[in-house]
């Protein structure tokens, strides 16, 4: 019971992350040069993607994630895309101010990622980030957001809190493009997990738990 868990939480990360990347590859197709990724974590997309040659990947996160993300990433062959971490302690110091010094350009077109972070955060929260996304978007500029529709389970939601992940927040697919809309995007494309077992797994992944995973992907 516990392998056929595991291989199934390993197939909703295959396919939610599969859909990202296709997303990412339409955003460099319409001429976004720079990459944002939030809440970064062990991110890999910087060394596994040939699209991103030659785009800035900024990878935006605590700076003891990052500490341990760097000492590993020494090991791994050169990536393709220019990688700027960017370490960020949220109580004190702003998104915006620690992006530009890194070297963010704001007057190009960009696409942010923000995926596995909103279900975390409180709706206003959410809000407020969007809206600092906006102001920071030359136009042309992609956001693509992961997002729940519904808080798991209560066995599930314990055991996240236990591990010091508790899920705070869901939304629903109008209530999203809504927050999107009033910060200043447009939701291009929302899907879930049955859209991506169709189009990346023939529809063979037995993902049906997955059913409140969705990531859109708005424009400005």
């Amino acid at each position: 019971m516990r392998l056929e868990a595991a291989r199934v939480m390993a197939d909703m990360m295959a396919l939610r992350t599969s859909a990202i990347d296709a997303a990412v590859r339409d955003a460099i197709a319409s001429g976004a040069k720079q990459l944002v990724i939030l809440g970064a974590g062990y991110d890999g997309r910087a060394w596994r993607m040939p699209e991103l040659k030659g785009v800035k990947v900024f990878e935006v996160d605590h700076p003891a994630t990052q500490s341990e993300k760097r000492a590993h990433a020494r090991e791994l062959p050169p990536a393709a895309g220019v990688i700027n971490f960017v370490p960020i302690d949220f109580a004190r110091e702003s998104l915006d101010a620690v992006l530009e010094r890194a070297g963010y350009e704001r007057a190009v077109p960009t696409c942010w990622i923000w995926e596995g972070v909103v279900m975390y955060l409180t709706h206003d929260v959410v809000r407020a980030t969007l809206t600092k996304l906006a102001e920071l978007s030359a136009p042309g500029s992609t956001l693509i957001v992961n997002y729940h529709t519904l808080l798991r389970r209560f066995v599930a939601r314990l055991i996240f809190r236990l591990i010091g992940e508790p899920q705070v927040s869901a939304w629903t697919q109008d209530e999203m493009a809504a927050d999107l809309r009033s910060a200043g995007f447009t939701v291009r494309e929302d899907s879930g997990m049955t859209d991506w077992n169709k189009r990346f797994a023939q529809g063979q992944a037995k993902v049906d738990r997955g059913f409140y995973m969705r990531i859109a992907v708005a424009r400005n």
